[in-house]
């Protein structure tokens, strides 16, 4: 009875141990399972967002070429009929106008994209074309806070270009002197150079001279020819 008892207990703990180990191995089963689960939710939603944002990146682009072609249009003649096959406008302010609408659209449904970020800087600049300062400033801020380099100095240019159309000249030459200290391919050191010392020119023409005499010494030679007619029209 008592080897019975020692026997029985041996068989009880062994079904027992098996039973643990059976359900430690649905479990780790289960939880294999589980994580192989949610890694494949992960790489399933990678994958879609990925196509989403390239499909949000075509869409975009596709839609920035459309604004392009409205901000490029031609003005026709006063009383021509309008070509259906293009569109054209009566006047630069209509075409501007409707250019800078068809940018923000793009931009505000867009804006995680690199096309949407490019049609908030193109906002600004039809806005600066329409003369909507006002406008043009805020997005062109937004432009410089939220697109990659080149988009950001590109818009930092055209907020430069606002404050001298408002008479904030210092204003300018402090983004003009950030740019400079910064230059990227879209807005080279010498192209900011050359916009700074156009701004001189009526204000201060020894600052502009000191600026043009630099580029005029510039190892290439097309820099070097600009700078030379730049000054001698600032002289006229």
């Amino acid at each position: 009875m008592q080897s019975y008892t020692r026997h029985q207990l041996k068989e009880d703990k062994f079904q027992e141990v098996t039973r643990g180990a059976i359900q430690q191995a649905q479990a780790h089963r289960q939880a294999l399972i589980l994580s192989g689960a949610v890694v494949l939710l992960v790489v399933i939603g990678a994958g879609a967002y990925g196509y989403w944002r390239n499909q949000q990146d075509v869409q975009a682009s596709a839609a920035v070429g459309q604004a392009m072609n409205i901000y490029a249009a031609p003005i026709r003649p006063q009383g021509a009929p309008a070509d259906p096959s293009q569109p054209s406008f009566t006047s630069a302010a209509e075409r501007d106008k409707e250019a800078q609408k068809q940018f923000q659209a793009i931009a505000d449904k867009y804006p995680h994209t690199d096309a949407g970020k490019n049609a908030l800087y193109m906002a600004g600049v039809a806005a600066l074309d329409a003369g909507a300062y006002s406008d043009a400033e805020a997005r062109f801020k937004k432009a410089a806070a939220e697109g990659n380099k080149e988009v950001a100095s590109l818009a930092k240019m055209g907020l430069a270009s606002v404050y001298q159309s408002t008479n904030r000249e210092q204003d300018a030459v402090n983004v003009y002197n950030e740019l400079m200290k910064n230059p990227t391919t879209s807005v080279s050191k010498e192209r900011v150079q050359f916009a700074l010392a156009a701004l001189y020119e009526t204000k201060d023409p020894a600052q502009a001279k000191k600026i043009y005499d630099q580029l005029a010494a510039d190892k290439s030679p097309a820099v070097a020819q600009l700078a030379k007619q730049r000054q001698t029209g600032s002289k006229q």
